[in-house]
């Protein structure tokens, strides 16, 4: 799948554009605040329905306006689609080939969109909730239960939650423990079993990248391993009914990357070696994201040069292009303008787009 062409109407400082784009390289430049980063925007919505920039989708419209409208043409072997963003303050559409889509998976399993940019560092030095993100993203190309079985499991959670903030009795909200532990095991088992894909994966893309030290993933599933998930649930009731949620399942799973010498890459790479690792992650993920699900993912690359030396910065360039995917990259006029490369370049100023062809 690769994004043919690309109009825009009032999206942040992109006030109206019509983009065509080569179906592997397309070479963003522009000054800082220029709107680069916007234009990632813009394609990553494409494919998550949603910002990497921002909690609630209003605030990309321009300012003074009162919509934003993003259409786009896709392309997949002899296929092609339309597909449409629509947001208005209140109202978002999104419809496909003129038909509505009523859920942002549908929009997910049509696009599969990938960014490596300086938000990701969040997954080596943050909490956990954007670990199980990461990894319930690629779990939702991985098996095609898993979206299913993650809904009813969240339904399952609000609702003992609910239960235990009214002081419901217990009779009330013990008949919620036997789906929160059918759904959460059966999670637990296919993350344990994609981590391990994604570890094997990412060694692979680490090494290649230059990263020197073998990396194991070591992941707590969110509750006591020992004991079965709705034996917990049962006997820690009253410590849920004091603390008003449910402290046991798959919503409380972790994982962390570390060495062979058990050294935590979040306390012992530097920037450099933590930014090589994420991009040797996100290269793992879209590789397991196109065996399983067939569709070779857009990648986005915001500013690459940064923590990167010039050696892993040209191995990662390399990889890339050899990816199979459709590219979107920017910030790497000096890497990219000393190789012959056939590729689409946009130069971004004051919001106006202009193309040329290197």
């Amino acid at each position: 799948m690769h994004i043919s062409s690309l109009r825009g109407e009032q999206f942040r400082n992109l006030q109206t554009f019509e983009l065509r784009f080569h179906p592997q390289l397309n070479l963003i430049h522009g000054a800082n605040g220029s709107g680069k980063t916007a234009l990632l925007e813009a394609l990553y919505m494409l494919g998550r329905g949603k910002s990497f920039r921002e909690s609630q989708t209003r605030h990309i419209i321009s300012h003074g306006q009162h919509y934003f409208r993003l259409i786009a043409e896709l392309h997949s072997h002899s296929r092609s689609h339309l597909l449409g963003i629509e947001r208005h303050s209140r109202d978002y559409l999104l419809r496909l080939d003129g038909e509505n889509l009523r859920s942002l998976s549908e929009l997910a399993q049509l696009v599969p969109i990938q960014i490596i940019n300086s938000d990701h560092f969040a997954l080596i030095d943050q909490g956990p909730e954007h670990r199980r993100r990461f990894t319930d993203y690629g779990l939702f190309y991985h098996d095609s239960n898993f979206l299913k079985a993650w809904q009813h499991y969240q339904y399952a959670l609000k609702n003992r939650n609910a239960a235990l903030r009214q002081q419901w009795a217990d009779e009330y909200i013990a008949p919620w423990h036997q789906q929160l532990a059918d759904y959460g095991e059966w999670i637990d088992r296919l993350r344990q079993d994609y981590l391990t894909d994604l570890e094997k994966t990412l060694n692979h893309y680490h090494a290649e990248l230059g990263g020197l030290e073998t990396l194991h993933i070591r992941y707590y599933r969110g509750w006591a391993a020992e004991r079965p998930l709705a034996e917990l649930l049962n006997a820690h009731l009253e410590r849920d009914r004091q603390l008003k949620h449910t402290r046991d399942g798959i919503h409380r799973a972790e994982w962390r990357i570390a060495t062979t010498k058990d050294q935590d890459a979040a306390h012992h790479f530097s920037r450099g070696q933590q930014k090589t690792l994420i991009c040797a992650l996100i290269l793992a993920q879209t590789q397991l994201i196109a065996e399983k699900s067939g569709k070779q993912p857009v990648i986005l690359v915001d500013d690459i040069a940064a923590e990167l030396d010039r050696t892993r910065r040209q191995l990662l360039i390399n990889f890339l292009l050899n990816s199979g995917s459709q590219l979107f990259i920017t910030a790497i006029e000096s890497d990219a303008d000393s190789q012959d490369m056939d590729a689409v370049r946009f130069h971004i100023e004051q919001g106006n787009i202009t193309a040329s062809k290197l």
